[in-house]
């Protein structure tokens, strides 16, 4: 199993680099809609750290009675039909009424995993691996105050709490916790319901200039999102060619000016309706399972993550600016299929020798300027690397 506190538990949050899960609870479905393989507690063991999580409600049953649970779901929110019931029997509330909205999803999307079997794998985890952490990033929920209180309720002594930036955490405070991060929106429905860091439930934001990083934030600050947009159309390699092109103009634009304490994420993803993400994902990290080279890696933003982000006196490819290379990393590298491999591959960016980012970002430069000199243009036949 991967470990991370063997970095030191003095390395705070963003000191490290550590796998995400993209979808993490769509562990089935058709080709189109699966994104994982491995359940919460297995991508764990597997190195991921962070799980994305998209809650819904949704009936148990075709019949108009029956209770609702909250779900994983993928889908576009743009062909979902949501619907507010008054004194609805939320099963996941023990039986309890509430005021719920239901979601149905297109053809093209699908329920994953229950809300709360997911939460209990996550404290199951930090329970037997007591040196660990993991984060559950909530994003486009809905129900947001419903899946608080399922959070506290299941999560227990494992639930993270204080105040603060989560960014200057170390890992000897997050050691045995389950961290619980809302975006914006969540913590605006749930902060008058008394759901705060104090009692666990963390804010989340995203820096979009790269700029404003505080140390008094309640949450976790990171610059970067996602890449393709799923009913663009592209092929299965046009799309993994737009990804690579948005992590890099993400990156380039939103951590010009950021702090270093500001966490840095790229997604090593696609997005599609109609194509399996399976096999865009494969060809992203190649046949060994992992990406070619850290040159492939680099050149899909790990590259531009840090470039960006450098001061601009400092040149990746001076070798005396090699830890200046390794205090600039993403911090966290969104996958699908999250498996052993992949999260071996970025575990062990951590050890990556100063030299190595350096010499990588000398031969990105080299091979730049060798296609910029057959011509420039866009999309040039890559020239060798290694």
């Amino acid at each position: 199993m991967i470990t991370y506190y063997m970095l030191g538990g003095g390395k705070r949050l963003c000191d490290i680099v550590f796998a995400g899960s993209h979808d993490a609870g769509i562990t089935g479905g058709d080709a189109n809609v699966q994104t994982q393989d491995l359940e919460i507690f297995e991508q764990a063991q597997a190195g991921v750290r962070l799980f994305d999580l998209r809650i819904a409600a949704t009936k148990s049953s075709t019949l108009s009675s029956s209770p609702v649970l909250l779900k994983a779901f993928h889908a576009d929110p743009k062909l979902m039909h949501q619907k507010d019931k008054k004194d609805k029997t939320v099963f996941d509330l023990g039986g309890r009424k509430a005021n719920v909205t239901t979601t149905k999803l297109p053809l093209d999307g699908a329920f994953g995993m229950r809300l709360v079997d997911m939460l209990k794998q996550a404290k199951e985890f930090v329970k037997y691996n007591g040196s660990e952490f993991l984060i559950l990033k909530f994003d486009k929920c809905t129900n947001w105050t419903i899946i608080a209180e399922i959070c506290v309720r299941e999560l227990g002594s494992a639930l993270f709490t204080g105040t603060g930036s989560l960014n200057e955490k170390t890992l000897d405070q997050l050691k045995k916790h389950v961290v619980v991060l809302f975006t914006p929106k969540g913590i605006a429905e749930v902060a008058g319901q008394g759901y705060l860091s104090s009692t666990g439930i963390w804010g989340c934001k995203s820096l979009a200039d790269g700029t404003g990083y505080s140390s008094g934030y309640d949450g976790l600050q990171y610059v970067g999102k996602g890449g393709t947009d799923a009913l663009n159309g592209d092929s299965d390699m046009g799309k993994i060619a737009s990804n690579i092109e948005t992590q890099s103009g993400l990156m380039q634009i939103g951590a010009l000016n950021s702090d270093p304490k500001v966490m840095g994420m790229m997604y090593w993803t696609t997005t599609g309706l109609k194509r399996s993400i399976r096999e865009r994902n494969s060809t992203m990290w190649g046949p060994d399972n992992r990406p070619t080279a850290l040159t492939e890696l680099w050149m899909a933003g790990f590259g531009e993550a840090i470039e960006s982000r450098l001061p601009t006196y400092v040149s990746s490819t001076d070798y005396t600016n090699g830890v200046a290379l390794k205090v600039f990393m993403p911090n966290i590298v969104m996958i699908d299929f999250a498996d052993i491999d992949k999260g071996k591959f970025i575990f062990e960016l951590n050890m990556k020798a100063s030299t190595e980012l350096t010499q990588t970002a000398r031969k990105i430069e080299q091979a730049r300027k060798l296609a910029q000199g057959q011509g420039g243009g866009r999309r040039q036949q890559r020239v060798g690397l290694f």
